[in-house]
């Protein structure tokens, strides 16, 4: 975390806001906060940790923290600390509490915000948990990051178990707490063991010996399945030469039965298919125009009462866009006159404290009349000593006149801070540039090299694709050619003398089809194919990898733009920047006078601080003097301040009334304004939303009367070209009615409506005559086979008992064998999945095993103990190389087995004693270098380029030397992008301290924080 700026205001002794920018301490790396005892420089830390965290060193919630923590004359407490994270991101938080009006204990509950800088602008976040902004907790930030009065040791007392905690959240230790993985693995492991005991049960039976026994149970059941099936054969063979002659003789007389029964059916079926005929020409020529027409017509209707629907909707919108309009232009006078209402609520609030305050000045007067009695008796008495004083006093002032106002100072400071960021911002602007400037040219090489042209790529790739297209659908059509002439070279190869064609049906094939093979052609159709998706598919890659670096290109170009844009916009600001210099006692281009200058002013600053403590002292006995009045003069400035706060107010509020006349109230109470206030809120509240809302409806019927007027135009120029496709219909339909010579429309209804099935009756009539000519075919080649054969029917009968018998004493055999070879195939499956188990089930059993050790190993957050004492010795080494350092090489510090940290005493023989045994001054070297070893491994896990430190304590308990050895290790630091503050009321640090920022205390303006 790295503090940008912190504004405080009521909180502590900080009566006055105050603002602390950290730019200029952060840049030099080192810097300090003084003041005396009791300024209020640790209420600067516990304003930070109050911002981030709701929580503070000194108050809890029952110590009444609201109202402690707020200045006593203010009614008003205001934090604002806007901060870098751990990520490099810019956050604001503010918390802000008030007094009640009425109880001045009681305040009310602060109220918290939290901002991110995004896009130039505070974006609200919707919650309040710094440690997800920070990275830490509240206890672990005053660790490692702010370190308050009294915790600096904190970390080394730590018992072992909370220091251990305390790791674990800021290194991230919970990742090394495996013990709830390992536990699910090795419950997952124990129910798959489980589950393949279970399995293996299963495979008792499977054994070597029982597949050997019946592999010879098969060979004997194989030989008797041989031996059956060739008597089979021989049986089978004789049986179906008679039933084949049996089949001829009975196929002869039914095929002359059903031959008598076609020539009955064939007038009826030459009748068929002059009806057909007729009906498929009119069907062909006048159906689908007729659908046509009747379609056109309908459409036409629809669109019509589309038409007029639409025209009565326009109608109704443009009516109530009238009325909207009419209550748009009611409304528009309070709307233009709603920025004088809201002035008014303003003036009305005014008004309201004015006459609150007025009373109270009133009383205040006759309080303040009272007391003036006393303090003239006082004021002859330190007339001799305010002489004094205001000689004194001139002569500061004639000092004060060579003094530069620390004012400009600051602004100078921060003027040259500016110039420095500006000109870095510009150099890293301009590299970010030349990246991009390189990546955009090595893009356009690479399309170059190419051959890509990027305005005519995407046409190119088409034009290519339906190449590719194109010629996939030509090798298709070849392809399709030459698989019909192989399936016909097929069919004409199964073709034999006597049986019947496949296609036709006949027995007598006298010219059959020769085609040459064509298998050569279609492997290289084929083979084109692939070659052509081949590189179609390489072609899609490179388009893809083309499209990509496509948009790469324009994305880095605009990327270029915008950065350009922003380097252009650097320059600007330096320039005008450079042109915002307007201190002529100082040179633009030389810091080093300035930073002289500086330390001349702060020369003259010292020397009126020593004139400054002369007139504290006569002032002191000035008091001696006024010790007898001291109550009645206090209580008078009292008056007299608030008399004079509670007059200022009024003041102001009276030059901040804008249109109304305060004289216009003076008879109305506080509770009259009041509702006077409320009445016109609730008045201009509903103004202006009743304003939004008839805005918002015009706009949407403008919208919708324009795509109404739009679907209007469309839906009559659709009508348009409906009549116009009809009229060509009907004439198209006249004109087929001349060419098929039909009388009238009506005719072509009468054929249509006889909805003869064309497919049906066409294949009715196309069997009918294959199925006459086919049979007239077969009966003569039926009595041409049969002329001299005589059929046995005794013998037939006795040939199918035989078969039947053989049939069933072969089936049997058959079983048996494939039984037999079923079961040893089984068994072998079985015996091979028993081996892959039992090979799971050692590697199961194994992994148990394992996870027993690493479940004892992760077991109660063992092994995370175990990494958080690695990374406590670690610390203990870092700390080591500055702990030495301080003490000479007399101490170091050591971890022991309790994970407790040790002292090794070197001029006591190496003898190691508890860190208690520390003097004050040698806990505050070891705990400092502990600390800043333990924020430097956490910086490690951070993407910060830097990182902040603050220490509140511990410099008033080192002599000379070690002081000296404190401040180098602190000095370099700032080498490794460390920021370190210290806080302290030790005066002669500030010799140490380049920057500091100078704490007082005054009894008028409570803290005031000045830069030095």
């Amino acid at each position: 975390m790295i503090p940008i700026k912190l504004t405080i205001e009521g909180l502590y002794s900080y009566q006055k806001r105050q603002t602390i920018d950290f730019e200029n301490l952060i840049n030099a790396g080192l810097f300090g906060i003084f003041g005396s005892v009791g300024s209020g420089k640790s209420s600067i830390l516990e304003a930070i940790t109050f911002a981030l965290y709701g929580e503070t060193e000194r108050l809890n919630s029952k110590d009444k923290r609201a109202y402690n923590m707020m200045n006593l004359k203010s009614d008003t407490a205001f934090i604002a600390f806007d901060f870098y994270n751990y990520e490099d991101k810019i956050f604001r938080i503010t918390r802000e509490f008030k007094r009640n009006s009425k109880r001045f204990d009681d305040i009310k509950t602060p109220s918290v915000v939290f901002y991110e800088w995004i896009n130039n602008d505070w974006i609200p976040l919707n919650h309040s948990n710094a440690q997800e902004l920070v990275g830490l907790s509240y206890d672990n930030f005053k660790r490692t990051i702010i370190i308050p009065q009294g915790q600096f040791k904190e970390f080394i007392e730590l018992r072992a178990t909370d220091r251990t905690k305390m790791m674990k959240e800021i290194f991230k230790l919970h990742r090394f707490d495996l013990s709830d993985k390992v536990s699910v693995l090795n419950s997952k492991n124990l129910t798959d063991l489980n589950q393949l005991e279970g399995k293996l049960s299963g495979y008792d039976e499977v054994s070597e010996e029982n597949i050997s026994l019946l592999k010879e149970k098969l060979k004997e059941e194989t030989t008797i399945q041989i031996q059956k099936q060739s008597a089979f054969k021989i049986i089978n063979e004789k049986l179906q030469h008679l039933k084949s002659i049996k089949t001829d003789f009975e196929s002869l007389q039914n095929k002359r039965n059903q031959f008598a029964e076609l020539n009955n059916q064939k007038p009826s079926i030459d009748q068929k298919k002059s009806e057909l005929e007729i009906y498929d020409r009119v069907y062909k020529t006048f159906n689908q125009l007729l659908v046509d027409i009747k379609k056109t017509e309908s459409e036409i209707q629809e669109k019509t009462s589309q038409l007029a629907t639409d025209k009565t909707l326009l109608q109704n919108s443009e009516t109530e866009l009238s009325k909207i309009e009419a209550a748009i232009n009611e409304t528009k006078p309070y709307v233009d006159d709603l920025h004088n209402k809201r002035l008014q609520e303003n003036d009305l609030d005014f008004i309201a404290k004015i006459i609150q305050f007025t009373a109270d000045v009133v009383e205040l007067k006759n309080r303040t009349s009272n007391g003036e009695a006393k303090v003239h008796e006082i004021e002859h008495i330190v007339n001799q000593l305010q002489q004094t004083i205001k000689e004194t006093e001139i002569e500061i002032n004639n000092l004060a006149k060579n003094q530069i106002e620390t004012t400009v100072l600051i602004n100078v400071g921060e003027w040259f801070s500016k110039k420095q960021h500006l000109e870095k911002d510009w150099n890293h602007q301009e590299q970010k540039n030349n990246q991009l400037k390189s990546e955009i040219q090595l893009i356009e090489n690479e399309l170059i090299s190419d051959k890509i042209e990027i305005s005519t790529f995407e046409n190119d790739v088409k034009t290519l694709n339906d190449t590719f297209s194109q010629q996939k659908k030509e090798l298709t059509a070849k392809l399709q050619s030459f698989q019909v002439q192989q399936e016909l070279a097929h069919f004409a190869h199964n073709m034999h003398k006597g049986e019947a064609c496949p296609l036709c049906g006949s027995l007598e094939h006298p010219e059959i089809l020769t085609l040459n093979d064509v298998t050569l052609h279609l492997d290289e159709l084929k083979k084109g194919m692939d070659l052509i998706d081949e590189k179609q598919n390489n072609y899609a890659e490179f388009t893809n990898k083309i499209r990509q670096k496509i948009q790469k290109l324009t994305m880095f170009q605009d990327q270029f733009l915008k950065e350009n844009n922003h380097l252009e916009n650097l320059k600007n600001q330096i320039v005008q920047h450079n042109a915002g210099f307007i201190w002529i006692d100082f040179n633009a281009d030389d810091f080093v006078d300035f930073q002289q200058k500086k330390q001349a002013s702060f020369d003259l600053t010292k020397q009126i601080e020593t004139k400054n403590k002369f007139i504290s002292e006569q002032r002191a006995q000035l008091e001696n003097q006024q010790e007898t009045a001291e109550k009645y003069k206090k209580a008078l400035e009292k008056f007299k301040l608030d008399e004079t706060e509670k007059q200022a107010q009024i003041n102001q509020n009276l030059s901040n009334l804008k249109i109304l006349d305060f004289a216009d109230f003076n008879n109305f109470s506080v509770e009259e304004i009041e509702q006077k206030l409320r009445d016109l809120k609730a008045f201009n509240h509903r103004i202006e939303t009743d304003f939004n809302q008839y805005n918002q409806q015009f706009n949407q019927l403008n919208t919708q009367i324009h795509v109404q007027k739009s679907s209007i135009v469309s839906t009559e120029k659709q009508l348009f070209d409906l009549n116009k496709n009809l009229e060509e219909l009907n004439d198209l339909f006249n004109k087929n009615l001349f060419d098929q010579n039909i009388e009238n429309k009506e005719k072509v209804v009468e054929i249509l409506h006889l909805n003869l099935n064309v497919e049906v009756l066409r294949k009715e009539i196309e069997e009918f005559t294959v199925a006459y000519k086919t049979l007239n075919n077969q009966i003569q080649e039926l009595e041409v086979k049969l002329k001299d054969e005589i059929f046995n029917e005794t013998a037939y009968y006795q040939y199918e008992k035989d078969f039947e018998t053989a049939e069933i004493e072969l089936k049997t055999a058959t079983e048996n064998v494939t039984k037999t070879t079923a079961e040893i195939t089984r068994l072998t499956e079985a015996f091979n999945q028993k081996k892959e188990l039992l090979k799971t089930l050692d590697q199961l059993k194994k992994r148990a095993e394992n996870l027993k050790t690493m479940s004892n190993l992760f077991k109660a957050a063992g092994f995370v103990q175990y990494v958080s004492s690695i990374y406590l010795k670690q610390l203990c080494e870092n700390a080591n190389i500055r702990f030495r350092k301080m003490t000479r090489n007399q101490l170091s510090l050591q971890v022991n087995e309790a994970n407790d940290f040790e002292v090794i005493d070197y001029l006591n023989e190496g003898r190691t004693r508890s860190v208690k045994t520390l003097s004050g001054g040698q806990s505050f070297q070891v705990s400092l270098s502990l600390a800043l070893a333990l924020a430097e491994s956490v910086q490690t896990n951070s993407v910060a380029s830097k990182n902040f430190f603050f220490i509140d304590e511990g410099f008033g308990t080192q002599d000379a030397e070690s002081v000296n050895i404190v401040f180098e290790t602190l000095n370099n630091l700032h080498k490794e992008n460390r920021i370190v503050g210290i806080i302290s009321h030790v005066e002669e640090l500030k010799e140490r301290i380049p920057v500091a920022l100078q704490i007082t205390k005054t009894d008028e303006d409570g803290s005031l924080i000045k830069v030095v």
